[in-house]
């Protein structure tokens, strides 16, 4: 496994909404280091806010309370057994994800994939596996928290509003119980997305989005910010043409494994390797200190969901949502509309497609 040298991110003033920015990009060993840890967030904080939320999920927290807040959000996902083998749960979801993308698609003209499928069919269906009420409401809700889940420092009304009924779907109760809930849905959102948006690609042109001179990156990138794809998951830098690709970086890329039956999940782990949604992870020293990134675009793809005590509990959740979507995009003959023109959203932290066109059979 190789680490790429992706994006320089010493100008960066606010990563991931922490002032003061980070220093040089560190290795993947920090990951597994006990003297390095995710950058704290205050814990003494009032209910209704997102400040709240951010106090109660394992994303954000160390030792103790991370353990205990990361083993509400596995009990959450009711993951069983290795998390790359077969997993009845996960099969259900992408039948799940498939269904719903297949009653979207069957719309008539031009579909914007990214919007109206990409960040609506995961959230609602991993919404229903978590056991939340699934309205027309819910993915707009849970996109309100994840737009303002690393905006540390800042009141977001609109934001609190959406996660006090985020909260009532849950039952009620602001607990760590329900943090968790919550937690998966919004760490979910922008980088299931990505991994949907990048995948999609890859499938109906049968190349990488950084092989193609109208790559562009939207005014303004390098200056938002994103979420994980899971409870626990720190998320990180690159937007930009091809950023983090093995030619740009100067290394010889491995093979790729070898094809499957599963054409959907073969896409998957291409665009895991060659262009994944989640480009990096903040560490801070344990006894204070300025964050460093530590990288996570490999050229085998190795990290794409983490490593360590925080690595992504829901990657077979994750890889199974969008595993779906891709199966219904496949069998539905569906074509992108201008696909040498691709912009991607002002994230320093995800790679996501700003919007992808589709038509279908």
């Amino acid at each position: 496994m190789q680490t790429l040298d992706v994006d320089d991110v010493d100008d960066v003033d606010d990563v991931d909404g922490l002032e003061g920015g980070t220093r040089g990009g560190a290795g993947p060993d920090l990951l597994a280091d006990p003297g390095w840890v995710v950058p704290p967030v205050p814990e003494d904080v009032p209910e209704g806010t997102m400040a709240w939320l951010r106090a109660r999920v394992a994303r954000f927290s160390s030792g103790e309370a991370h353990a205990r807040r990361r083993a509400l959000a596995v009990g959450a996902l009711g993951a069983l057994g290795a998390l790359d083998g077969p997993d009845a749960h996960a099969e259900a979801l992408r039948d799940a994800a498939r269904i719903r993308t297949q009653e979207l698609l069957s719309a008539p003209g031009t579909i914007e994939l990214m919007a109206r499928v990409a960040r609506v069919v995961p959230t609602e269906v991993l919404a229903a596996s978590l056991g939340l009420p699934v309205t027309a409401d819910t993915a707009g809700l849970v996109g309100d928290v994840a737009r303002a889940y690393h905006a540390h420092g800042e009141v977001i009304p609109a934001a609190d509003r959406a996660l006090a009924r985020l909260v009532a779907d849950c039952g009620g109760t602001w607990d760590e119980a329900t943090a968790a809930r919550i937690g998966l849905l919004v760490q979910a959102y922008d980088a299931t997305a990505g991994l949907i948006g990048n995948a999609a690609y890859l499938s109906l042109t049968g190349t990488g989005a950084g092989a193609l001179t109208g790559v562009k990156a939207l005014t303004g990138a390098g200056t938002g910010a994103g979420t994980g794809v899971g409870a626990g998951t720190e998320t990180g830098a690159g937007t930009g043409v091809g950023a983090g690709t093995e030619a740009e970086a100067g290394h010889a890329p491995e093979p790729p494994p070898a094809p499957s039956a599963d054409l959907a999940t073969d896409r998957l782990h291409q665009a895991l390797r060659t262009d994944p949604p989640v480009r990096g992870t903040l560490r801070a020293p344990v006894d204070g200190g300025d964050p460093v990134r530590v990288r996570l675009v490999t050229s085998d793809g190795s990290l794409a969901f983490g490593a360590g005590a925080h690595a992504c509990p829901g990657q077979a959740q994750a890889r199974a949502l969008a595993a779906g979507v891709l199966d219904a995009l496949l069998a539905g003959g569906c074509r992108l509309v201008r696909p040498e023109d691709i912009a991607y959203e002002p994230s320093v932290n995800l790679r996501v497609p700003a919007a992808l066109e589709v038509t279908c059979a």
